[in-house]
């Protein structure tokens, strides 16, 4: 036969083709992750507010306007505490509660200022893929 004996230009492209589409595969196979956000409230957190609802608006998340079953709601059971800073400006301290169904999930502390939001929100997104993940 023709393919037993194929050269090893043909085998590399193969294989480079094959690589090429793990991350489309992967990608596919992530389903959406249904979540419900309900803003901090406290003094003038809505920068804070909108870095999280952005970062829970990417895949895969799906921002839900209100929480649905299966939805995991992420809230803040205690207000923020803000510290003003004169060089930094605000930094941000909480916790945040994840529930499925009325059933805990778990509690994350965080923590970041003005111009750190994405430490706050990168936690966020990898503490609610780490609850909505299969048991």
């Amino acid at each position: 036969m023709v393919y037993a004996k194929s050269s090893p230009m043909i085998r590399r492209l193969v294989l480079l083709a094959a690589l090429s589409l793990l991350p489309c595969l992967a990608r596919a196979e992530e389903q959406p992750i249904s979540v419900y956000f309900e803003p901090l409230k406290g003094g003038d957190l809505t920068p804070l507010n909108n870095a999280i609802m952005a970062a829970l608006s990417q895949p895969p998340f799906r921002l839900e306007m209100k929480p649905g079953p299966q939805t995991i709601v992420i809230s803040a059971p205690d207000q923020v505490e803000v510290t003003k800073k004169r060089v930094s400006g605000a930094f941000y301290s909480f916790t945040v509660e994840f529930f499925r169904d009325r059933s805990s999930l778990g509690r994350s502390q965080q923590a970041c200022g003005n111009e750190t939001l994405s430490e706050c929100t990168d936690q966020i997104v990898l503490d609610v893929k780490t609850v909505a993940a299969p048991r």
